[in-house]
This record gives structure tokens, sequence and C-alpha cells, in this order.
């Protein structure tokens, strides 16, 4: 949906109340600032999912992300892991369902930023963008529950993991 929408303003996000997330979309959607960009993306974490709960703002802010992302050309974390974890959270029956006339632009945009990361996978550089890419690699490939383990495997899960193995 476009950033100029009024309707942005009527959608529920991650509290189940309304929030306009075109506002600190068009943010970061103009600015290169990285202080700036992270606090942006703290009110977007904040506002977008909550406790694993999503709401329709959520859904909507994927493609913007995506269409964001990667004019930038950036491989940030948060990035992909703010449109893993709506996607992780779409599946439970506690959230809305994607809406139909939505689901389009909403799987495009997820192909789409795939597509991204696969092309630049080997300037990843970071490990929690290696880990979140490789967690949406497997949930957007019919892999939902592997996804969800390679998220989960941060570097003090993984250490205790592979004391067992």
């Amino acid at each position: 949906m476009n950033l100029q929408n009024d309707n942005w303003a009527n959608l529920d996000g991650g509290h189940r109340t309304p929030y306009d997330a075109s506002i600190p979309l068009k943010k970061l959607r103009s600015t290169n600032d990285p202080k700036i960009i992270t606090n942006i993306f703290r009110d977007l974490w904040d506002n977008l999912h909550h406790q694993g709960d999503v709401g329709h703002a959520s859904y909507f802010s994927v493609p913007t992300l995506v269409d964001i992302c990667i004019p930038k050309t950036s491989l940030d974390w948060n990035f992909i892991g703010l449109c893993l974890v709506i996607e992780h959270c779409r599946f439970s029956s506690n959230n809305p369902i994607l809406p139909k006339q939505f689901e389009q632009e909403y799987f495009d945009s997820l192909s789409k930023f795939e597509q991204y990361l696969l092309t630049h996978f080997k300037k990843i550089k970071d490990k929690t963008s290696l880990r979140l890419t490789l967690s949406l690699f497997a949930t957007l490939n019919e892999q939902r529950e592997l996804g969800k383990a390679i998220n989960q495997l941060d570097e003090d899960t993984l250490e205790q993991f592979l004391t067992h193995y």
C-alpha cells in the first residue's frame, strides 16, 4: 500500500491498537543516518510486533520494508528480522488473516526479498543478518519449523546446542 494512503492510520499493529506505520517508514526511506535508522527500527519493532502478535499494519509494512531495503542495498538485520518475524507470526491463529486482496503484493515482496538476499548472500558479514537470512530462506521455502529453529540459534543458544552434539 502506498505510504500516502490514509488507511495506514486505521491499521492495527502488534499491540492491537491503531499504529500508523507509514510515518516511520517514510522516515526510514528518506534517511541513511545510522542513529536515525536505529531509532526508527526501535519504533517499528515495538509497534509492529508484540509478544507474537502482529496486525494488519505489520503485514502491510513488509512490502514497504523490502522496497526500502533493496535500493539502499542494505543487509541490516532489522529489515530481515522484522519481515521474518511478521511472516512467522502470520501463521498464528491469534493474529489476523492476511487480507486476500493483499496476498499477491505481500508474497511477491517476500519473493523479491529472497532473491535480493540470495544475490547478495556472500556480502552478508554480520552474524545476525546471516542467521536471519538463513531462517528466512527456510521459512519461504515451506520449511517454517526449520526457519523458526534457525532463528532461535543466536550465539548463546548455538553454543549450548553444539555442546550436546
